[in-house]
């Protein structure tokens, strides 16, 4: 199983001339597949004992790819919100993208696609459990919350743009963003614009990095079945699951950013750019 993860990755993030979004066709077929084959892997993790290979597997994969659609109108959804210079499309693309992920992650859980509902602001996530009745659940994830305090601290937290977009925004003076010549940079659950950068392009651009997190969201329900034994053992750490959101899925996506950036001739090149520039309407 850990080869043939490991083998499905490469192959979906190291061959970035594959899947380089040029139009919404490609964007379609690469939203799905990353839905469907991550779904279908975590189904399997999750599988339950007395359950049949050949359904999970099904259940996996169909419910995947019907998440990875909802990512896929998400994106075309944000992409009207610049067009249209429009902040209800913005978060209407928001709440669509907070679906999507959700229905991957019920997938991956290999649970019904309608069992839960989650959307996440900067570092806070609000689930919302339906199975038997609506119970709402407050978590904090901690990866997010350590670059929201680091930006709390260094930048001034721009209360308008992000009512406007749902996302944590901040205006930076930082010497690094003059040089670097970037407009923005987006961290774990934070958009760092430049001062006085209010361009709908630059700040949908940056949106989409925090739509690429919510794609790499899927691989934490990968360790369930470990975080459960520990819980199991530990009144403590059972306490403190209730509250928190483990966003350790930061890691792979840095690692593949990084990886993708050391393979790019140009800053398009790399994967994950170009789907923000394709999305956001900033390609050059």
């Amino acid at each position: 199983m850990k080869k043939l993860f490991i083998t499905i990755i490469l192959f979906l993030f190291l061959t970035n001339n594959s899947f380089s979004q040029a139009n919404d066709t490609e964007a379609f077929f690469y939203n799905i597949s990353i839905g469907g084959v991550f779904g279908t892997i975590g189904a399997i993790i999750n599988k339950k004992p007395n359950e049949k290979l050949d359904k999970v597997i099904l259940k996996g994969f169909s419910q995947g790819t019907l998440g990875g659609y909802l990512t896929f109108e998400s994106k075309r959804v944000l992409r009207l919100g610049v067009e249209n210079k429009d902040w209800k499309l913005i978060w209407a693309a928001k709440l669509i993208n907070a679906g999507g992920t959700s229905i991957k992650d019920n997938a991956a859980h290999n649970e019904d696609f309608w069992n839960k509902w989650h959307i996440n602001i900067g570092f806070n996530r609000l689930e919302f459990e339906t199975k038997n009745k609506l119970k709402i659940n407050y978590k904090i994830m901690p990866v997010a919350l350590v670059y929201n305090t680091l930006a709390f601290t260094q930048a001034k937290f721009d209360f308008d743009t992000s009512l406007k977009t749902g996302e944590f925004i901040f205006q930076s003076g930082d010497y690094r963003l003059y040089e670097s010549g970037s407009r923005g940079v987006t961290f774990p659950g934070t958009i760092i614009l430049r001062n006085n950068v209010n361009s709908y392009n630059i700040i949908t651009h940056e949106i989409i990095h925090i739509y690429q997190s919510n794609d790499f969201s899927i691989l934490n329900t990968y360790y369930i079945k470990p975080l459960k034994k520990i819980e199991n053992k530990s009144k403590f750490f059972s306490k403190i699951n209730n509250h928190i959101y483990y966003d350790f899925h930061y890691i792979p996506l840095r690692l593949f950013y990084n990886l993708e950036t050391k393979s790019a001739n140009k800053y398009y090149d790399n994967f994950f750019e170009h789907e923000a520039g394709y999305f956001s309407n900033t390609l050059q």
